[in-house]
């Protein structure tokens, strides 16, 4: 079979999930990333209870060409047999600490976590290659922790060996320091050393719980650090485990490219996040500053303009910008506005714009959240057939039907004010025009 014959195929699988067009978007993007494409970290509970849909998904990934480096942990497993050859341990500070005994099981624990995906990925006709102890140069840092490494120097060369002759690498937690002493590495931080020196497309997380959640046991399907980071650090209900992967990823993405993301997920799920808009666990993003103008200059309206008929696909109406009663808000990339009204006492969303290459980033969340921030109550129309409205009834109180227009509202409670509101949308002239 051949490769274009194969893409065909698992394109024809991935659209039960979302359009062609769009699987079809992530996989061209993806496809110039060579051994770029994604480090994908898998957690040790996985390994232990989720290996089928693992390695389905990454077989997946390697019909369609796409070599993701795998770095894998094994807590739990390593937990398992030093109890149950009755060696004590324990941790500081999030770290085992590691003596002579407990790093001679480690090293016997990671290998054979390694052989086990390598074996179950073999099976599926996956070139995996092991990679165990001769990536990571270490320091010991902290002689209280015993033999636990801080990564000082990541060879990437050998990994890209390996992609570039088709294999996928599968990374143990497992480093050396300049004696060629072998240390214990905590896998996140394999994975985010990793993820400096490769500076990938995407850094995915795959565990059990498959993202962060909020006090309501609702999945957070989008972080902006820049607007979310400071808020949901101060959070109780964001629990110690959870608060540090949050913090080694802001870190991750301080250094890494900004167009790079990183993905909290599902192994079953890891393949409709990389290749919908949607996704399914929780992105996050760097982010892009959000700014708000009352004013705009000519460049401004400019850029406003390309994004609103971009993402319309029309033509805006040639004296659009002359009311000066709308607020503007834009994002420092110059891919997403949103456009307030002010001549009702209630702001009246106008316009929200993403163009078509900025879906799937987060970057519509950041729009949204940052205007809501500043409006408790708003309200807009969409038209009936709007892609979008579907995330419009996810987030409104409330929407009114009619046969050209939906209008939704947040925070408006009282009747009359909401018939007004209504009302006043349903009569707005149309601002864009369509050929």
């Amino acid at each position: 079979m051949n490769k274009s014959y194969k893409k065909d195929t698992i394109l024809k699988l991935l659209s039960g999930m979302s359009s062609e067009k769009e699987i079809r978007k992530y996989l061209n993007r993806f496809s110039s990333d060579d051994y770029r494409f994604a480090v994908i970290k898998v957690g040790g509970a996985v390994i232990q209870n989720d290996l089928d849909n693992l390695v389905s998904s990454l077989a997946f990934l390697n019909e369609v060409g796409l070599k993701p480096i795998i770095v894998h942990g094994g807590g739990p497993k390593l937990s398992e047999e030093l109890k149950r050859k009755n060696i004590s341990f324990f941790f500081k500070d999030g770290q085992r600490v590691t003596s002579k005994e407990v790093l001679d099981v480690a090293f016997e624990v990671f290998s054979g976590e390694n052989k086990k995906i390598i074996s179950a990925l073999i099976d599926k006709g996956v070139n995996a290659i092991p990679v165990i102890g001769n990536l990571f140069k270490c320091n010991i840092d902290n002689k209280e922790l015993g033999f636990v490494g801080e990564i000082k120097e990541t060879n990437s060369d050998e990994i890209k060996e390996i992609i570039n002759s088709g294999g996928i690498p599968v990374v143990a937690p497992v480093g050396h320091t300049e004696d060629k002493q072998l240390v214990n590495i905590n896998g996140d931080k394999a994975t985010l050393a990793l993820a400096q020196e490769i500076t990938p497309d995407k850094v995915i997380f795959l565990s059990e719980i498959g993202g962060i959640f909020d006090e309501t046991n609702k999945l957070i399907s989008n972080i902006n650090i820049k607007d979310d980071y400071d808020r949901l650090m101060n959070k109780d209900w964001l629990h110690s485990g959870m608060k540090l992967k949050l913090q080694q990823i802001k870190l991750l993405l301080d250094i890494l490219p900004s167009h790079s993301s990183v993905s909290i997920t599902k192994p079953l799920h890891l393949n409709r996040e990389l290749f919908t808009d949607a996704g399914f666990g929780t992105l996050v993003k760097a982010g892009h500053q959000i700014d708000k103008y009352q004013n705009l200059d000519h460049e401004q309206e400019t850029i406003i303009t390309s994004i609103l008929e971009s993402s319309f696909k029309g033509k805006l109406i040639n004296r659009y910008f002359e009311n000066n009663k709308k607020e503007f808000y834009l994002s420092s990339c110059n891919r997403a506005s949103i456009v307030i009204s002010h001549n009702q006492n209630i702001a009246y969303m106008d316009k929200f714009a993403v163009i078509n290459s900025a879906r799937g980033e987060g970057l519509g969340n950041a729009m949204w959240n940052k205007m809501l921030s500043d409006h408790k109550q708003v309200f807009w129309r969409s038209r009936t057939n709007n892609a979008i409205n579907n995330f419009y009834k996810d987030v409104c109180d409330g929407f009114q039907k009619y046969d050209e227009w939906s209008i939704f509202w947040i925070g408006i409670n009282d009747l009359n004010k909401l018939t007004k509101c209504i009302d006043y949308a349903v009569k707005q002239p149309a601002t864009i025009n369509y050929e």
